[in-house]
């Protein structure tokens, strides 16, 4: 009678090796990053702080413009500075899947290439956007480039997760 109340859990042990763990949770972090970096992004663009930050990739030619700080130059300041950690981190990321490529699937080193590509072109793109001043056409091709990568997160991500599964297979509980 118990049995037929209470579900059961199977623990299913894990696939992948420790290398393709680390990755998995470097890759979600970095996409937990974008998702914040693209809501500051955001709302830089909605308090029209983009050249809040007059010069790239400095601002106020400083690392941190302590004197000129108020909340449209803190957003584009912190856009950038989330940016470039990212930015290293995708650098770690494509370093590390290409140092354990042995221990991985095969497109693994391949995708995180083709992210690394993405953000560095993000970064050329964000540059522009600043010292093209604010040209639409940049603005979008940043935005765009932004949600590619975001997605090749995501998909990087979901793929390297191990599945769950729910040990309810050939039980239709709802008939």
């Amino acid at each position: 009678m118990a049995e037929s109340v209470l579900p059961r859990q199977i623990a299913i042990p894990e696939k992948g090796s420790q290398p393709q763990k680390w990755i998995r949770r470097l890759v979600w972090k970095i996409a937990i990053a974008t998702l914040l970096l693209m809501a500051v992004g955001s709302a830089t663009r909605v308090m029209n702080a983009g050249l809040a930050c007059p010069d790239w990739p400095l601002c106020y030619g400083k690392l941190i413009p302590t004197q000129q700080m108020n909340l449209q130059v803190f957003l584009e300041w912190f856009h950038r500075l989330d940016a470039t950690l990212i930015g290293l981190s995708a650098i770690a990321l494509t370093g590390l899947s290409w140092w354990y490529h042995r221990d991985l699937p095969k497109w693994l080193p391949w995708a995180c290439t083709f992210a690394l590509g993405l953000i560095i072109f993000q970064g050329i793109l964000g540059g522009l956007t600043v010292t093209q001043l604010l040209r639409f056409d940049i603005v979008t091709a940043h935005l765009g480039t932004a949600l590619i990568f975001f997605i090749t997160l995501i998909v990087i991500g979901t793929t390297l997760t191990p599945y769950q599964g729910t040990a309810t297979v050939g039980k239709l509980s709802w008939i």
